[in-house]
């Protein structure tokens, strides 16, 4: 009798794990919001680091652009880009402290709290075009072009 009533219990805890009951389990929210590319500003040492309509990216065909004029004179310009109160999950730059920007070659930048400044030294005063899109995993592509 005794084995009976424990070949029973055993049964019976074994439909109860197999069950599917009334309990859901919530969804997580994902782990990589994703960039509000319309809320971006080029934030660095030649606006202030403000949030500013003459940097404030636009949309282009396939990707989202500022135009900005910069000096030549040999140092590099520090910069990141955000939203205009530095939310963590929008503020995207370097994955490593002064990581350098050349012009017209591929970055991708991480968009997390973390984030370090990025560093462009222009070989020549112009305009320059920053241009940005998404990329996997949470990333953000940028590449300068000089105007």
């Amino acid at each position: 009798m005794k084995r009976y009533i424990v070949t029973l219990f055993f049964a019976f805890l074994l439909t109860g794990c197999t069950s599917s009951g009334g309990i859901s389990i919530p969804q997580l929210p994902s782990s990589t919001p994703s960039i509000a590319f319309d809320s971006l500003y080029l934030r660095g040492v030649f606006n202030w680091w403000e949030a500013t309509p003459a940097y404030k990216f636009k949309q282009g065909s396939g990707s989202w652009y500022v135009d900005v004029e910069l000096i030549a004179d040999g140092q590099p310009y520090d910069f990141k880009l955000s939203d205009a109160n530095w939310s963590p999950s929008q503020s995207c730059g370097a994955k490593y402290k002064g990581q350098p920007v050349m012009i017209e070659a591929t970055v991708y930048l991480i968009c997390q709290q973390n984030a370090d400044n990025l560093q462009f030294t222009p070989s020549s005063t112009g305009i320059y075009r920053f241009n940005i899109s998404a990329a996997s995993a949470g990333e953000v592509t940028l590449i300068i072009t000089k105007r």
